[in-house]
């Protein structure tokens, strides 16, 4: 899937906000930001075309050549360096430095859409624990893209809040109300029949069967169960999965499994390869 152009000018403006300035090519890649500069001029049509997109200050450009490959860099043996696109360079060379500082991208984006679910709350029961809380699109012809997968691509803060206008905030088990319909199929009602006659979550007071999920604590996990029904598995083969599981709502299961980020991962700052 490639970059969208409104990452690249969230990108951009991130460059500018952190250098104090509008970003030279140079300064934009010496931050480790993604998407590369490659992938930005590609998708905006030049640096310069790039950095008016995101209304930031231009200068003339001065041009580039290809640096010799370094000696720490490894290439595939079908692969030239000097046959490679700047941003296919970059790549290379950057290759664990770009990973780490993708992921601490995405966790201080995750930590910031955080806050925002726990400001806002629950809708419905005003929950406000954000492992619990999504973004529930009030209409599906308006979504653009779901919040988590937006993060998971790297857009900016600006692209998320504008997106977060269409939604509103909704635990789990909210969540799995507002989307539930009717359960079809000999294989779907009976393990919605297991929820309906179990004694609901083991850790809460929550009976709901539409919230009900199954968390699997002992033997050989084979496959969740909404897996293998997804699959066409038999009941026996479900009902043997369910043995090894407890029955959680979608809240309890969500706080069970949630890894909040750590505050060295949400700051900017922290850099090992720096």
């Amino acid at each position: 899937m490639s970059t969208p152009k409104p990452a690249c000018i969230d990108a951009l403006r991130e460059a500018a906000d952190r250098l104090g300035e509008s970003p030279t090519k140079a300064q934009y890649e010496a931050l480790g930001l993604t998407p590369a500069s490659g992938t930005i001029i590609r998708q905006l049509g030049g640096w310069n075309e790039a950095k008016r997109a995101a209304e930031l200050e231009t200068y003339r450009s001065t041009g580039s050549k290809a640096e010799p490959k370094p000696d720490d860099v490894d290439l595939p043996e079908e692969k030239q360096w000097v046959e490679l696109s700047v941003d296919q360079r970059w790549h290379y060379r950057n290759r664990e430095w770009n990973a780490e500082r993708s992921r601490r991208r995405r966790t201080r984006l995750r930590a910031w859409v955080n806050e925002r679910k726990r400001t806002r709350g629950c809708r419905y029961c005003g929950r406000n624990n954000p492992a619990q809380l999504d973004f529930h699109h009030r209409d599906s012809d308006e979504k653009g893209m779901a919040i988590g997968e937006m993060v998971t691509y790297g857009y900016g803060t600006d692209s998320l809040r504008e997106e977060m206008k269409k939604c509103d905030v909704l635990c789990a088990n909210c969540h799995r109300r507002a989307h539930h319909e009717p359960t079809k199929g000999h294989r779907r009602r009976w393990v919605y029949e297991q929820k309906r006659t179990s004694d609901g979550c083991s850790r809460c007071s929550e009976a709901d069967p539409r919230c009900l999920e199954f968390h699997h604590v002992q033997g050989q996990k084979r496959a969740t169960v909404a897996r293998l029904l997804a699959n066409g598995q038999s009941i026996e083969t479900i009902e043997a999965e369910i043995e090894k599981c407890e029955i959680l709502c979608a809240n309890c299961h969500r706080q069970h499994h949630h890894e909040p980020p750590t505050p060295a991962d949400c700051s900017p700052e922290h850099d090992n390869h720096k």
